[in-house]
């Protein structure tokens, strides 16, 4: 099944009535005909995507029971709220960069030879009264306070990159910006959204 560009296929519900059903943490599940492959549901998604709101995301994804594709509709953070959470969103993201950097800095001096993030790593760099165990792999580096269940994911090539999954994973496991956490209902999506709004981007 082929789709012109912005169409949105026959059989769909209207993105009015999308628009009511979909709630905060309440997904709209809409399954597909058997006959739309992947392309088509991918460009259905996108079709919908534009005449929502932008605080409406639309997930495309195969099926699971081997029936049609699957078109999840998510309600997102909206701009107000937004705007409401971006002191606390600007805060975890210094917090995260600082933490980041440093975090990599003590690999760099521990790597051999000293400085080259490519060559042998540490298991361990310690930071901030605390032992951290690494676990490098390609370009970034998970580094993890078994003691207070802390984990940064960090590039090492670019410590301040702020990766919205990973900037979620550490305010997970922080135990701190519960302001933050609260708002990404949709987590990994909620968070993209709130970054794009605030204007952050990922260096």
């Amino acid at each position: 099944m082929e789709l012109e560009a912005g169409a949105i296929p026959a059989g769909l519900p209207d993105p009015v009535d999308i628009r009511v059903r979909v709630a905060r943490g309440h997904r709209l599940v809409i399954c597909l005909d058997e006959t739309v492959d992947m392309p088509a549901a991918t460009a259905a998604a996108q079709a919908l995507r534009i005449a929502l709101e932008p605080d409406v995301h639309v997930i495309a994804s195969p099926s699971t029971t081997g029936r049609g594709p699957i078109l999840t509709v998510l309600q997102l953070v909206t701009d107000s709220q937004a705007a409401t959470l971006r002191p606390a969103l600007e805060n975890l993201v210094a917090e995260f960069r600082q933490l980041a950097g440093g975090l990599v800095d003590q690999l760099r001096a521990g790597v051999s030879p000293v400085g080259d993030v490519d060559g042998d790593c540490p298991e361990t760099v310690w930071f901030r009264d605390a032992t951290w165990y690494l676990d490098p792999h390609g370009q970034h580096c998970r580094f993890e306070d078994p003691g207070g269940g802390v984990v940064v994911e960090a590039d090492i090539h670019a410590p301040d990159t702020v990766d919205p999954y990973f900037l979620l994973l550490y305010a997970q496991t922080s135990g701190r910006h519960g302001a933050v956490l609260g708002a990404c209902v949709e987590g990994f999506h909620d968070m993209c959204r709130l970054l794009d709004l605030a204007g952050i981007t990922g260096g």
